[in-house]
């Protein structure tokens, strides 16, 4: 609703004013939404992979596991949590101390489980949720949203909220239907989105990643209006499937392997593209307000 949204935008502008460091030297967080348009594709893998590369080149990261109810960040990172997500929510936390330390330093926020959906969160909880990633700039340099699977609003709401996205597909012909969907939904909800930008998972072959790229950019194009930028492609890797299994970042496992090969490509294509829209955590946090009080 209109005036709860307005209503917990000036709490959250007059958090903002208070604060006692200069705005000039903070919301610098790059913030990049994972999506994909079904599950099984290697979202959460690649979301994972694509934060241990930046971190190799120095830079903070911070992963928001926000596929809330489903933890897949912690286990496929093989660590335990003490606090997650619903910590936050219920005041027992703040974000900062609810943060869990994974593999060279990269952050994480666990989704727990079992959570209500974002649509059905108090005005106190949307405050200590949006407070808590608007206290992230001064933790990370880039903040990945591991998104839910699927088209819904949650997924929609951290789109349109972040300066980038990135969508996960496969070869496999319903991958790429419900790929087609999910850019349909995203265009649909946002008709400004611009450019989004898109991963090949699981390809035989760079001509195999590229035939899926010009099939899926060709019909977004034609009658959505939207460009896809190609990032980049992964390898179906023994290796990767080892490291799935071992519950290690195939990127730190085997550092050598085909697969961290391309994330690191993949990862220095990304950095050097400026962000597909202007914005920062601030933006950010206004955004998703606007959005969970809809």
């Amino acid at each position: 609703m209109m005036d709860q949204a307005k209503r917990l935008r000036e709490l959250m502008l007059q958090k903002v004013s208070h604060d006692p460091e200069p705005q000039e030297q903070k919301m610098n967080a790059r913030v990049i939404a994972i999506a994909s348009g079904k599950g099984g594709v290697g979202k959460s893998n690649f979301s994972i992979n694509l934060a241990i590369q930046i971190r190799k080149l120095g830079k903070r990261v911070v992963i928001i596991d926000a596929d809330f109810g489903l933890a897949n960040v912690e286990i496929l990172l093989g660590v335990a949590p003490k606090y997650t997500v619903a910590d936050v929510l219920n005041g027992n936390i703040d974000m900062e101390s609810a943060l869990t330390i994974g593999p060279l330093g990269c952050m994480f926020l666990s989704g727990g489980s079992g959570m209500a959906a974002l649509t059905e969160l108090t005005d106190n909880q949307i405050l200590r949720l949006t407070d808590g990633f608007l206290r992230l700039d001064d933790l990370a340099d880039f903040i990945i949203i591991d998104t839910r699977a699927g088209l819904s609003n949650a997924v929609t709401n951290f789109i349109r909220a972040a300066a980038d996205t990135i969508v996960v597909t496969t070869p496999d012909p319903t991958a790429i239907a419900d790929a087609y969907a999910l850019i349909k939904s995203i265009k649909t909800s946002m008709p400004d989105v611009g450019m989004l930008k898109l991963v090949v998972n699981c390809v035989v072959n760079d001509a195999e990643a590229n035939e899926v790229y010009e099939k899926l950019n060709g019909v977004s194009a034609r009658f959505l209006g939207i460009k896809l930028l190609f990032l980049g492609c992964i390898p179906f890797d023994s290796y990767l499937v080892r490291a799935v299994r071992k519950q290690k970042p195939v990127t730190i496992q085997y550092p050598f392997s085909e697969s961290a090969s391309r994330y690191n490509e993949i990862c220095a294509k990304l950095l050097q593209l400026e962000s597909g829209r202007k914005n920062n955590i601030q933006n950010f946090v206004l955004k998703l307000i606007g959005r969970f009080s809809a």
